[in-house]
């Protein structure tokens, strides 16, 4: 099942192994610059840009280079499938990091898809399998009716922004207050500018004074229509992960609105994701089920 992660010691591995390894760097190279960041101060959308440069004077800096820590941009860009058929799978476009250029093989890898899946008691399909070094994680789910609803969830896409509060524990996305798009950063094909630019993912680590991990992402594509709509993000430079995540919202038969989260992930190529990568499963997963509980909020306008 799609469970929250349940075991402390996980956690404090986890938090020890990272802490200790961004120590390491620090201790190397201590300039400001963009990278996942260790920090008591809680994120907000005023402050989330000097948590990841780790630097309250930004003019210079948004200039500097800033890259994709991957080459596989845009491995989320939508594919709309010519023949739709019935499967929830397609009722969303697929990932050009899918075999799409061969039909056999793509049946095959929906499949596995499929066979993976399993329900959490909120009634989200969740499915994990491995293709070609990445791990893809897939999360789908009804999540209301009506072309209002499709809208207000659409709207909630291309935002981003969520925080999710689960007792001492907090975990989300923000963008920052005023919109930053990185010059220097190539947009992967687009229907639509992005509406957001860099953003920040975190999670709060409950201890005696809650410390939070803030990641340095970048939206990459848009694709707005009347019946599908999507937007992804990739990893940036000096994040602990490599990938990227896409959400989807389709308008489907019968008026039903139902909600895709696909995510492409592998350790960064740092020596921090190495550490970092074995741990992080159960909280990538606690993190998109969280996403994908607040879209079902947006969607009955709670």
């Amino acid at each position: 099942s799609c469970r929250a992660l349940q075991q402390p010691n996980m956690q404090w591995v986890l938090l020890l192994f990272t802490a200790a390894a961004t120590a390491a760097a620090i201790d190397v190279d201590d300039a400001p610059k963009l990278r996942t960041r260790f920090t008591f101060r809680r994120p907000t959308r005023e402050n989330i840009l000097s948590i990841l440069f780790g630097c309250d004077d930004l003019d210079q800096l948004l200039e500097k280079e800033v890259k994709f820590n991957h080459n596989s941009v845009g491995i989320t860009r939508p594919i709309l499938c010519d023949n739709p058929g019935e499967s929830h799978h397609n009722v969303f476009p697929l990932c050009s990091g899918y075999p799409v250029d061969n039909e056999s093989k793509l049946n095959r890898f929906l499949d596995r898809f499929a066979r993976s899946s399993s329900y959490t008691s909120d009634n989200v399909a969740c499915s994990s399998i491995s293709h070609n070094g990445w791990r893809i994680l897939r999360f789908h789910k009804r999540v209301g009716s009506g072309k209002r609803c499709y809208k207000l969830v659409q709207n909630a896409i291309y935002s981003w922004d969520f925080v999710s509060c689960d007792g001492k524990k907090s975990t989300g996305i923000l963008t920052p207050k005023k919109s930053v798009h990185l010059a220097n950063i190539k947009q992967t094909q687009s229907t639509i500018h992005p509406r957001r630019g860099l953003m920040g993912t975190f999670t709060e680590i409950p201890l005696l004074r809650p410390l939070f991990v803030v990641n340095p992402i970048h939206v990459i594509c848009d694709m707005k229509s009347s019946i599908v709509s999507s937007s992804s993000y990739a990893t940036l430079d000096g994040h602990l992960l490599a990938g990227e995540e896409r959400v989807s919202v389709a308008f489907c038969e019968n008026d039903a609105v139902d909600v895709e989260i696909v995510s492409f992930s592998r350790s960064a190529p740092s020596i921090n994701g190495r550490i970092v990568w074995p741990f992080i499963g159960r909280m990538q997963k606690l993190f998109f089920l969280k996403e994908m509980e607040h879209l079902s909020r947006v969607a009955k306008c709670k």
